[in-house]
């Protein structure tokens, strides 16, 4: 699936839960906080690993990877950034960087 796939089926999902009774829209405080959240749960799984290996569970690393792109478009829509092209200039940034060293 591209970027732009991913973005539009998490829109949608996201517009569909909200109609749901006692769901609010997103706002940009309340997405960001989520994306926190889940960014949480990506460092607890990972602490497992080196702390409490017997917890820990590695395909619910990229469960929770996931989570966190979702909240990562959301947060985008709010702001009308077009991620596609944000990640090729990302790119773009990051080959002139390792081509400077």
């Amino acid at each position: 699936m591209d970027i732009n796939d991913f973005q539009d089926k998490v829109l949608k999902v996201a517009s569909e839960l909200e109609e749901l009774p006692n769901r609010a829209k997103h706002t940009k405080q309340s997405a960001l906080i989520h994306l926190v959240e889940e960014v949480g749960e990506v460092a607890r799984h990972l602490t497992d690993e080196h702390h409490r290996p017997e917890k820990f569970d590695a395909s619910k690393v990229g469960n929770e990877l996931a989570d966190v792109l979702m909240f990562i478009v959301i947060l985008a829509d709010l702001y009308n950034v077009a991620l596609p092209e944000e990640m090729e200039r990302a790119i773009e940034r990051v080959k002139k960087k390792a081509h400077d060293l």
